[in-house]
C-alpha cells in the first residue's frame, strides 16, 4: 500500500507540473538566476573595496587616506557601472553595479563609541488612544527597530526603556526588532498597527539619490529591485532602506503613527525629505528627523523630554517647544537641526535652522478638562525688528484641553504672531507699536479675548546685543579684522564672533572702562566652536583671566572684580587655528554689565552704614586690620582717595545726624 501511495504521489506531481506553461517555470527559474548573479556581482565589488579599506586601516591611515584609497580602488573596479561613481565628499560616495545602488561611508562603517547614556524617569499610567483622523496615535503598540544593538556596543537600552514607558502610558505592546531580526521585510511588515515607530540606529543621506537611509545589519531579504528603485542601499558591512521602501512593501495602510527616527541625516537637505514624504504617503501622521549628524547624547536628550511632553497629553508641536527651550537647537552637541515632516508642516526649504513646527498630532485622545480663567504672561514686551519674543498662555486648571487659541497682530505691518495653544512667538518686522492678542474659543465660539502690548525697536547694533538689558556700555572692535556682529541665540540678539570660516584668525570685541576697586564687570558667553582647537577667551588689560571655552558649551557667567581703581581694558577674542572649526564656529557674548559693588561706607558689607564700619577704618588706619580691595573702595567714605580717619568721623556723624 505505501508504494502504491507514493506512486501515487509522484504521478500528482506529474499532472500538476504538466499544467503549468514551460515558459513560466523558465522565468522563475530565470528570475531566481538573475536575483543570484546580482547579489554574486554585490560580494564581488565589495570584497575588493573591503580588502583595500582593511590595508589602509592596518596602517593607520587617517580617515581621509581610508577613504580616498577606497574610492581610487572603485574607480578602477570593472564590477562598478561606468560612469555611476558620484564625486567624493564628506568622506563618501556613492555607485551602481547593474544598477544597484551602493556606496561607501567611513562615519557608518567605523563609528565611534556614544557619551554616557542619559535616562527617561518618567511613570507610565495607561490611557485611552486616539484614531486614526483625529490627529492622534490610531494604535496603542510600539515599534523600536534597534538593527545595530548586540552588534555595536555604542548603543544603549535608552529606547528600550522609553519603548516601554510609552507602551505602558498607552496601555500597548512593545515590538523589538534587533540585529539580524531588523531585515527590511520584518520591519515593514511589522509597521501594521503601530501608534508609534522609533529608530535606533545610524543612518545616512545620498545626496544624489535624494533620499536617507536607515542603515540595517543584515541585507536579507533585500533584492535587486529594490537596489535597482533606489529604496534600498548596499554599503559593504551594512545596508539601508527608506521611506519608499516601507511605502512599498508595507501590507495595510499605517496607523497614523509618530516615526521617531533617532538617525543621522534623516531631514538631510540633500534627502530632499524623500523618506518623510514617503511616510506620510503610507499612512504615518508626523515623522521626526535631523538636518545632520546627530550626536547620541544630544537625541537622548531630545527623546527623554519631548516624550516625556507627549506622554502627559500636548501634542508633537508643543512637546518640541519644550525641547527645545531646555536643551536648545540645533543638537546641543553636535550641529543637527530638528525637523518634522506632518500634513501641516512641509520639507522645510532650509533644514539646517529653526522650523515652525504646527503639528498637533498626539498619542492618545485626552480625557476633557474645561478652561475656567486665564491670562498671558507678559501684558507689554519689546521686540527688535526681525527677531522674536515667546509669550505664554497661562491658564487654570493647568491640565485644561477644551479651548483653541486662535493669534491675531492687529498691525502685521509692525509685528507678526506665530502661536499654538501653549504660546506665541513674535517677530518684530518694523518699528512701531501694535497690540497682538489670543482669542480663546471653545467649540468654535470665542469665550474671551487676552491682549499684549508690542513695541518693535530698531535692528539691534553690536552696543544692543552685548549689553544686559538697560545697560549703555559702549562695544567696539578694535580693529577692522574680522569684526564682532549681532548674532541670533534663541530668537534674541546676542554679540557673536566674525571670524566663522577663517583659519589661523581672531575676533576680538572690546569695551574700556573706569572702574573704582571693588566694582564688577558681570557677563554671560558661550562657545561654539571645535573642541580643543578653537577658542573663546577673556582678557584684561592684555592679560587673559579665567578659563578659555571651547566646544559646544552651555551659557556660562563670568564676574571680575576690579584690584584697584583705575581704567580697565576688556577684551573677548575668538581664536581659530590653521583648519576649518565645527558647530557654528564662533563665540557669543550677551547680559554685559556694569556693577558697582562698593556702598560708600559699608566697610562690612552688610548693607548697613554705622559705627562698626566707622571702627574698622580707625583700626586700618592703626594698622591693627587689613583691608581688601572691596572694603577699601567703601572705607573711602569722602571720596578722596585716601582712607584715614576723617572717614571714620564722616561715617560716625552720618550715623548721629
Amino acid at each position: 500500500m505505501s508504494i502504491k501511495r507514493v506512486l501515487g504521489l509522484v504521478l500528482s506531481i506529474v499532472m500538476v507540473l504538466a499544467m503549468v506553461p514551460a515558459a513560466a517555470i523558465a522565468e522563475g527559474v530565470s528570475y531566481e538566476m538573475r536575483e543570484a548573479a546580482g547579489m554574486k556581482r554585490w560580494d564581488d565589488v565589495w570584497s575588493v573595496l573591503d580588502k583595500v579599506e582593511a590595508e589602509m586601516m592596518k596602517k593607520g591611515a587617517t580617515r581621509a587616506e581610508v577613504t580616498y584609497a577606497v574610492y581610487q580602488a572603485a574607480l578602477n573596479c570593472p564590477l562598478i557601472d561606468e560612469g555611476s561613481i558620484t564625486d567624493l565628499s564628506d568622506n563618501e560616495f556613492t555607485f551602481t553595479t547593474d544598477g544597484m545602488l551602493g556606496g561607501y561611508n567611513y562615519r557608518v562603517r567605523n563609528f565611534t563609541k556614544a557619551p554616557a547614556r542619559l535616562t527617561s524617569s518618567y511613570s507610565a499610567v495607561p490611557h485611552n488612544v486616539g484614531t486614526r483622523g483625529s490627529g492622534s496615535a490610531g494604535a496603542m503598540d510600539i515599534l523600536l527597530v534597534q538593527p545595530y544593538m548586540g552588534f555595536d556596543s555604542s548603543f544603549t537600552q535608552q529606547y528600550n526603556e522609553e519603548g516601554a514607558s510609552l507602551a505602558a502610558t498607552t496601555g500597548g505592546t512593545l515590538t523589538t526588532l534587533q540585529g539580524n531580526n531588523a531585515t527590511g521585510p520584518a520591519i515593514a511588515a511589522a509597521y501594521a498597527n503601530k501608534g508609534i515607530v522609533i529608530y535606533d540606529s545610524h543612518g545616512n543621506c545620498i545626496d544624489s539619490k535624494q533620499t536617507s537611509y536607515l542603515d540595517l545589519h543584515t541585507n536579507s531579504g533585500l533584492t535587486t529591485t529594490d537596489y535597482s528603485n533606489g529604496w534600498a542601499y548596499n554599503g559593504g558591512s551594512f545596508y539601508g532602506i527608506d521611506g519608499r521602501y516601507i511605502q512599498n512593501h508595507a501590507s495595510t495602510p499605517l496607523s497614523n503613527p509618530l516615526v521617531w527616527m533617532a538617525i543621522c541625516e534623516g531631514m538631510k537637505i540633500g534627502g530632499r525629505g524623500t523618506t518623510g514624504t514617503a511616510l506620510l504617503a503610507a499612512g504615518a501622521g508626523c515623522v521626526y528627523g535631523y538636518s545632520q549628524s546627530v550626536t547620541f547624547a544630544g537625541d537622548y536628550e531630545y527623546e527623554a523630554t519631548f516624550f516625556n511632553e507627549l506622554k502627559e497629553g500636548y501634542n508633537v508641536a508643543e512637546s518640541l517647544e519644550v525641547m527645545k527651550e531646555v536643551h536648545g537647537i540645533p543638537d546641543p552637541y553636535g550641529d543637527a537641526y530638528p525637523i518634522v515632516m506632518s500634513e501641516s508642516d512641509p520639507f522645510p526649504t532650509n533644514p539646517d535652522g529653526p522650523q515652525n513646527v504646527n503639528c498637533d498630532w498626539t498619542i492618545f485622545s485626552q480625557e476633557p478638562v474645561a478652561l475656567e480663567s486665564w491670562s498671558l504672561s507678559e501684558e507689554a514686551v519689546n521686540v527688535y525688528k526681525t527677531f522674536t519674543k515667546t509669550v505664554n498662555f497661562e491658564k487654570i486648571p493647568e491640565n485644561a484641553n477644551q479651548y483653541e487659541l486662535e493669534w491675531h497682530s492687529e498691525n502685521t505691518s509692525v509685528a507678526t504672531v506665530a502661536g499654538n495653544n501653549r504660546k506665541v512667538t513674535i517677530t518684530g518686522v518694523n518699528v512701531g507699536n501694535t497690540r497682538i492678542y489670543a482669542n480663546v474659543k471653545v467649540d468654535g465660539s470665542t469665550i474671551g479675548t487676552a491682549y499684549c502690548d508690542v513695541t518693535v525697536l530698531g535692528v539691534p547694533t553690536l552696543n544692543d546685543a552685548a549689553n544686559a538689558e538697560g545697560g549703555n556700555l559702549n562695544f567696539t572692535n578694535p580693529n577692522s579684522n574680522y569684526p564682532w556682529t549681532v548674532g541670533v541665540v534663541d530668537g534674541e540678539p546676542v554679540a557673536k564672533s566674525g571670524n566663522a570660516g577663517v583659519n589661523n584668525s581672531t575676533s576680538t570685541m572690546q569695551l574700556v572702562l573706569q572702574m573704582q576697586a571693588g566694582e564688577q564687570l558681570t557677563f554671560s558667553w558661550k562657545a561654539s566652536t571645535e573642541d580643543n582647537y578653537d577658542y573663546l577667551k577673556f582678557y584684561v588689560n592684555n592679560s587673559q583671566y579665567g578659563q578659555s571655552l571651547t566646544g559646544n558649551t552651555d551659557w556660562m557667567t563670568v564676574t571680575y572684580t576690579a584690584a584697584t581703581t583705575g581704567t580697565y581694558t576688556f577684551q573677548w577674542r575668538h581664536v581659530k587655528d590653521n583648519y576649518v572649526g565645527s558647530y557654528n564656529d564662533c563665540g557669543y557674548v550677551r547680559d554685559v554689565s556694569y556693577v558697582s559693588a562698593v556702598t560708600p561706607g559699608d566697610v562690612d558689607n552688610n548693607g548697613v552704614v554705622n559705627s562698626m564700619d566707622a571702627l574698622a577704618i580707625l583700626r586700618y588706619s592703626m594698622d591693627l586690620m587689613g583691608l581688601n580691595a572691596q572694603q577699601l573702595a567703601a572705607a573711602d567714605y569722602n571720596g578722596d582717595g585716601v582712607v584715614n580717619s576723617m572717614d571714620a568721623l564722616a561715617i560716625l556723624r552720618s550715623v548721629m545726624n
